[in-house]
């Protein structure tokens, strides 16, 4: 069995790679894939029999890349919001698993899938791939004093993780906190307006000031509102914020 890696967290995507060599020793990983770009053009013409798909990617939605390919391999879902694995597994993919990815539940869904007589071509990804898109968050409720007040997503210039907490900065500077965690967030904001940068800031388009090159490959990015901390963008995550930036994600 010859098979990708979708995945945009470098360690993550060992650590699966590991857990299915543990698994299936004879089973060969082709590539592992960490961009909307690549996977396209991987999909092209892929001697995989199988995918394991991280929903969300740095760059986009993963699903933007399938729709466009003519996918007849099975896909297992990975992910860390149980709403998209929950339609993804009624919705007729192979199964999914959540975040992070335990040696039982892995071992649970190869054997589903070895079971499985699956007819990749009478799927309807296209469909399949639409009903699956989620539906971005347009406002955040937040406390302002005594009272409550929603601020649009759009009015965000970033989002910024300080140990178990996240906060909203508007584009006048004003921190806000609010219920949610950063990797949570970002599966929840339009993929074109904001880019998560690292495991602490997403950052809005519209608020990126300037970039800077940094040591190793890395960028540094100057936004206004300023970033509560340097925003450094790793080498592994800087060819798709590049793309991202030029509008490729789309």
């Amino acid at each position: 069995m010859k098979y990708l890696i979708i995945e945009d967290e470098p360690l993550a995507a060992e650590r699966l790679r590991e857990k299915i060599e543990e698994l299936r020793p004879d089973w060969q990983c082709l590539k592992t894939l960490a961009t909307l770009k690549t996977v396209k053009e991987e999909l092209k013409n892929s001697s995989a029999d199988l995918a394991f798909v991280d929903i969300h990617l740095g760059d986009g939605s993963s699903f933007l890349a399938l729709e466009e390919s003519k996918v007849e391999f099975p896909l297992i879902f990975t992910t860390a919001y149980d709403q998209y694995a929950i339609r993804a597994f009624k919705l007729n993919s192979i199964d999914y698993l959540l975040k992070p990815i335990h040696k039982d539940d892995l071992e649970a869904a190869i054997l589903k899938l070895e079971k499985q007589d699956h007819n990749a071509e009478a799927t309807n990804w296209s469909r399949l791939l639409k009903d699956l898109k989620p539906n971005y968050k347009e406002r955040f409720l937040v406390s302002s004093g005594e009272k409550l007040k929603t601020i649009k997503s759009s009015e965000a210039a970033y989002f910024y993780a300080s140990g178990k907490h996240c906060f909203l900065i508007d584009f006048s500077g004003n921190e806000h906190l609010i219920d949610f965690k950063l990797r949570e967030l970002s599966e929840h904001l339009d993929p074109k307006q904001f880019f998560q940068l690292n495991r602490q800031f997403i950052i809005n388009l519209e608020a990126i000031a300037e970039l800077q090159p940094f040591s190793k490959s890395r960028l540094k990015v100057i936004s206004s509102p300023p970033l509560k901390e340097e925003g450094i963008v790793s080498s592994e995550r800087s060819s798709a914020f590049k793309a991202w930036l030029q509008g490729e994600a789309s």
